[in-house]
């Protein structure tokens, strides 16, 4: 399903945000050209490597075609500048400075191009007085909040496992590059703050603070507005969820495990008395639950429609029938490793789930055939090789 495939990207950007913008326009049909410096995207030498290539480049890089090019150098800004003019889009997540030093700023390729569409990721925003301060995912997790809001009181602060923030930021990019092609809004300058993109996700926490000047507490995997809504230990030590997320449910619940006394305590009848009322409560529940394994307990419940489901370990995920069946697990020839593994988006589209062209690229794998069809003949490749404007393998 090629819904972009006219679409042409000149992509600039490094890392992760950025990247995972540009996949999503590449699972929908756009051509992306990865344009990477001589060493390469940074997330090229993250670990683990299989076979020398990095996992978490091959994770966010499919569909795309890369050249190397040398933006300081003069002939490698002549190349930029010729694929700018015949790409509708243009994304990169320099810092701020950078694009009007080499040359390759809104104002420099809208010149070569007054139909582009250019979007700009940054960690803080241009106007901002951390415009210059680093903006990995983890700094961004801090400073939104969010590591004080999960995990538990009294213990150290709790990043996301996964790079949340750079993910949702490149979601929202993606989501305005397409808004700005819809609307045939060009020239277009989008900047998106990852800043701004974390607090706006996280959505009713911040309102609650916002409303209430109440800061949320930190409750591990409970919900600080509805109760019983956490993750329960088993006789064996596994963990799954319930979520009884109304009054409705809490009877079910109960009436299930042949708890009616507890439904009808005057404490615990209605969802703001178990919130108040939570520290009586959850104790009662984790004995009942610890006595059988959790496989007994979610037939129980989802006999009456309780919302309950195991917390898997990774490898678990994998065997769940869902994940084995929905088509998210996709297979790509790669160029080095043959057959690899790859996440699908999670949509599909006419009946058709979007697959990508390309599988992640090797460093420079297409700077070449780019070229070549920019125009430069082949000893005008090997001559821009030598001089260290280009680099292919």
């Amino acid at each position: 399903m090629s819904i972009l495939k006219n679409l042409k990207v000149l992509d600039l950007s490094h890392t992760l945000a950025g990247p995972f913008a540009t996949m999503v326009l590449a699972d929908l049909g756009a051509e992306v050209i990865k344009v990477e410096s001589p060493k390469g995207d940074e997330t090229r030498t993250w670990a683990p490597h299989v076979n020398d290539e990095s996992a978490y480049f091959l994770s966010i890089n499919r569909g795309k075609k890369s050249i190397v090019i040398n933006l300081k150098h003069s002939k490698g800004r002549e190349i930029i500048y010729k694929l700018a003019s015949i790409c509708d889009v243009v994304i990169e997540n320099f810092r701020p400075g950078v694009p009007e030093k080499l040359g390759v700023n809104y104002q420099s390729l809208k010149r070569v191009n007054p139909r582009l569409i250019y979007c700009s990721i940054k960690g803080f925003g241009s106007r901002s007085p951390y415009a210059l301060k680093p903006a990995y995912d983890i700094i961004i997790q801090a400073m939104s909040g969010l590591m004080t809001t999960t995990g538990e009181e009294g213990r150290p602060p709790i990043r996301v496992s996964f790079a949340l923030f750079d993910v949702i930021t490149g979601l929202i990019a993606s989501i305005h590059i397409l808004a700005a092609l819809y609307a045939d809004k060009r020239p277009c300058y989008i900047e998106v703050s990852m800043y701004d993109a974390a607090v706006f996700s996280m959505c009713y926490v911040p309102m609650i603070y916002l409303l209430t000047r109440r800061k949320p507490p930190r409750m591990g995997s409970a919900h600080p507005s509805i109760v019983p809504y956490q993750a329960f230990r088993d006789s064996r030590g596994k963990y799954f969820i319930v979520a009884a997320a109304n009054d409705r449910l809490w009877q079910a619940m109960c009436k299930a495990l042949g708890l009616e006394d507890l439904a009808n305590d005057p404490r615990f009848r209605t969802n703001p008395d178990r919130v108040k009322n939570r520290n009586a409560l959850i104790p009662i529940l984790e004995e009942i639950f610890s006595k059988k394994p959790r496989e007994y307990w979610i037939e129980i419940l989802e006999k009456v429609k309780v919302p309950v489901a195991p917390v898997y370990e990774i490898d678990e995920v994998f065997s769940d029938i869902h994940i084995k069946t929905s088509g998210i697990v996709t297979k790509m020839s790669h160029t080095k490793l043959g057959e690899i593994p790859q996440l699908a988006l999670p949509t599909v589209i006419d009946g058709t789930k979007p697959v990508a062209k390309y599988p992640p690229p090797l460093l420079g794998e297409h700077t070449k055939e780019i070229l070549k069809e920019l125009g430069y003949r082949d000893q005008e490749i090997k001559e821009l090789k030598d001089e260290g404007v280009i680099w292919y393998p």
